[in-house]
């Protein structure tokens, strides 16, 4: 999308559940990958399995979900996430989302200021419900990539998340 002229500047429940479909929908098919690089805490191959039943019932609340302010998707995705998680990265997920969720409590739509708010807290939530965090790790990637994302400046969902794609990387 570099070079887009498409801009976002809010982000409401409709938006925000259509991202995390698509992000489920994206998770989904890197089940094999995710299996096959699988190597911490046990390198038992199987997180990428772990992680599809994890965003299979986040599917499967946000498809007929008809919230429509931030706040009650993220909540949705979040209580789907805690009920669904498998394994490690189920748990993470889970955690990191109820942060997520917290962040956006009360809003019917965010900026982008806001969303990286959320996002920060979601990784704090993570950070939290780990009791030996270990660095190196899926943990890393999300503290850094939401430490990004609280020091940027872009109003546009668009450069934003550009930028923290390749952050993650």
């Amino acid at each position: 999308m570099t070079g887009s002229t498409m801009q976002i500047h809010y982000l409401d429940g409709s938006r925000l559940r259509r991202s995390l479909l698509a992000a489920c929908d994206y998770a989904q098919r890197q089940r094999d990958e995710l299996n096959r690089i699988n190597v911490f805490p046990v390198p038992d191959g199987d997180t990428g399995t772990n992680l599809t039943l994890t965003v299979r019932a986040i599917v499967d609340t946000m498809e007929p979900s008809r919230a429509t302010s931030v706040a009650e998707v993220a909540r949705g995705a979040a209580n789907a996430a805690v009920m669904g998680a498998r394994g490690n990265c189920g748990m993470m997920l889970s955690h990191f989302l109820l942060g997520f969720a917290e962040g956006l409590s009360g809003y019917d739509r965010v900026n982008t200021a806001e969303f990286c708010s959320a996002l920060r807290r979601g990784a704090q939530s993570l950070r939290e419900a780990l009791d030996k965090p270990v660095e190196g790790t899926i943990l890393t990637v999300i503290h850094d990539t939401a430490l990004a994302a609280t020091q940027s400046t872009a109003k546009d969902f668009v450069p934003l998340l550009e930028h923290l794609i390749k952050e993650a990387r």
